[in-house]
């Protein structure tokens, strides 16, 4: 088994142990009406519960569980897995509790927290629906922020245990196991909201850089670079840090950018391409000297993890990672790698130089630029045919728009590439 294996097995196995313990740890019966309905319904809600309590823990981006999920970008998928099926749980024990007609406060808050979690998930999912996302479209930082609300909602849930006529307040093990569980993601979600911004002062969570320079490269791109205040935080070459300039009021709201640069370097560069409101302000407004956050690195796209033959393959600015896998390069990689580059017109290959470049310095690395607008669109067929040999032997290594990158790895799999071996990053965090 793969470590990258073990952080959704982790999530199943917290759902499964609290299953498990309502079975071998029964509440005694106490004669109210439908008890075993009441029994099962309160087992749908805690374990729903504690799946979103896992959902709610990924959202906080702990470090040190990216290697268990495979990336960011794969913890962020298990958040919403995560979060769907508790949801749907909760959605169950809602319909499947037996009702009394009588009104109080913990039934009142039940119902609350699970308006709360349908709307929340509802502002999430609208946007990717046929025709309701046409209708529904929320900037990123005002869903990052409703977003933010989902411990609130938890925390109304906890609440609301605490005030219903529950049975599990008679199954003692049970119980315990559910308040370690959910007490402790709702304490790490109030230390997220309420203590780090008060602590963003400090190196951990987020460290202060300056905007030492800002290069356009085109009419659509620029090159930004951070000076560190004190420490540079740790990186590997191809990952991604999330930056936010809390000097100007639409760019303090944190995004994600691949750092270009290599580790070796002593500031960090961003290529950014102003493709949505908050890069286009950026690309329009950010000045040298300006204040930067930056929260990271993050990322396990790492082709050193991959096999002795390999392919990259680049579309538009998706180029980054690659660009600092190159300028990390120090000796020979044992490798033997063809790197395709594609872009709509020679204006927007950045950084052409430098791969060709790496390309005559370096053994076992070639370059190719596809000019779609010239040469047509990058297929595999293409690369196979430059490459030569079996490709089902090589690691993919894909980086740019959604589509593109979905079609590629498609195509590949459809050659007889294991699924295992084809790499690339999601960086949709919604």
């Amino acid at each position: 088994m793969r470590a990258s294996q073990l952080g959704n097995l982790g999530i199943a196995a917290l759902a499964a142990i609290n299953v498990v313990l309502w079975l071998l740890f029964p509440p005694l019966d106490d004669g109210r009406r439908l008890f075993a309905n009441q029994v099962v319904s309160e087992v749908f809600s805690s374990t729903g519960m504690t799946l979103m309590a896992c959902a709610i823990v990924l959202t906080l981006r702990p470090r040190f569980l990216e290697p268990f999920f495979g990336g960011l970008d794969k913890m962020y998928q298990s958040h919403k897995t995560a979060a769907l099926t508790g949801f749907a749980l909760i959605l169950a024990h809602f319909f499947t509790m037996p009702g009394s007609g009588e009104v109080y406060l913990g039934r009142d808050l039940g119902k609350l927290a699970l308006i709360g979690f349908l709307v929340l998930i509802a502002l999430t999912l609208a946007p990717r629906l046929p025709v309701v996302g046409g209708y529904v479209r929320l900037a990123y930082h005002h869903w990052r922020w409703s977003h933010k609300l989902i411990g609130a909602v938890f925390i109304l849930g906890i609440l609301h245990t605490f005030q219903a006529r529950n049975v599990m307040q008679f199954a003692e093990i049970p119980a315990w196991y559910w308040k370690i569980v959910a007490y402790g993601a709702a304490g790490l979600y109030l230390y997220q909201v309420a203590l780090t911004p008060l602590l963003a002062s400090f190196p951990g969570r987020s460290r202060a850089f300056t905007v030492e320079a800002v290069r356009h490269l085109n009419g659509s791109t620029a090159e930004v670079t951070l000076k560190p205040r004190a420490d540079k935080p740790a990186q590997r070459a191809g990952q991604f840090l999330f930056v936010g300039f809390p000097g100007d009021r639409v760019l303090a709201e944190p995004h994600p950018f691949t750092v270009s640069s290599a580790p070796h370097e002593p500031n960090l560069r961003l290529s950014i391409k102003a493709a949505g409101d908050w890069t286009r302000h950026l690309y329009a407004h950010l000045k040298p000297g300006a204040e930067a956050r930056v929260d990271g690195c993050y990322g396990m796209f790492d082709f050193r993890a991959g096999g002795r033959e390999q392919i990259w393959i680049a579309g538009g600015i998706g180029v980054t990672p690659f660009l600092s896998w190159v300028r990390s390069f120090d000796g020979e990689t044992g490798r033997d790698i063809a790197f395709f580059y594609t872009v709509r017109s020679e204006a927007d290959a950045l950084f052409w130089d430098e791969f060709t470049a790496a390309a005559q310095r370096q053994p076992g690395f070639r370059a190719t630029l596809n000019v779609s607008s010239r040469d047509g669109s990058l297929t595999v067929d293409k690369i196979a045919a430059q490459v030569g040999g079996d490709l089902a032997g090589r690691h993919i290594y894909l980086c740019g728009p959604a589509a593109m990158t979905a079609a590629f790895a498609e195509q590949f799999r459809a050659r007889g590439v294991p699924a295992a071996r084809i790499h690339y990053e999601e960086f949709n965090f919604r």
